[in-house]
């Protein structure tokens, strides 16, 4: 275990735009492997090969979703971390694949997965056709999710609900906002009052602060 993350470790380092598909190649491989945490590494590094290299950055998309078709569960879940990150470095170059990672959603329970499902959900929503009942799925559950995600899901619900602007947007993020309001947490108590008094008053305004 501990030769191949030195392994890893070794061929990150030498990655270059003229031997990047080669070390995806590898990558791809090294995440069949049966190693849980060398695994999870693996595909960290594609998505790292991706960002560091332009080039390589379709191909390494392409490996991703191949992994989450794979439909294992603790694969899905990195490798919707890791697309999340690659999507945010390049901004609406991989759109394709949100349908994808949205398919994944029952299955998540890891935070991190979850919080970066809910973050692409909240920065696409006007282009998600089921936005709206993706947020709603977390209500149930709010009170047992991890500060960080909670805080996600507020942000995300928020801007689901300045982009569709109907009756169900405003219910569901309605519905998280109480919630969030009678948290024992400051930090996710204080955000839900800063998002009551945005939405209460001039929505563009909000919209430009809530980006």
């Amino acid at each position: 275990m501990y030769i191949k993350l030195a392994k890893l470790k070794v061929l990150l380092s030498l990655v270059s735009s003229e031997n990047v598909f080669q070390v995806l190649s590898e990558l791809r491989e090294y995440s069949s492997e049966v190693e849980l945490d060398f695994v999870r590494q693996s595909i960290q590094a594609i998505g790292r090969c991706a960002i560091q290299c332009s080039n390589a950055a379709d191909k390494s998309v392409a490996i991703l979703v191949e992994l989450i078709a794979s439909q294992v569960n603790y694969i899905v879940q990195e490798a919707i971390v890791v697309v999340k990150d690659i999507i945010r470095s390049y901004p609406d170059r991989f759109e394709y694949t949100i349908p994808t990672l949205c398919a994944g959603l029952s299955s998540l329970d890891q935070p991190d997965a979850k919080a970066a499902l809910i973050w692409l959900v909240g920065e696409y929503a006007a282009r998600i056709e089921n936005a709206t009942a993706l947020m709603d799925t977390f209500c149930e559950t709010f009170g047992d999710e991890p500060n960080y995600v909670q805080l996600q899901l507020l942000t995300s619900s928020v801007k689901n609900f300045l982009k569709q602007k109907d009756t169900g947007a405003q219910n569901v993020v309605q519905r998280l906002l109480r919630k969030a309001s009678a948290s024992e947490n400051p930090d996710v108590r204080d955000r839900a009052f800063v998002y009551w008094r945005l939405l209460s008053g001039d929505l563009g305004r909000a919209s430009d602060v809530v980006k």
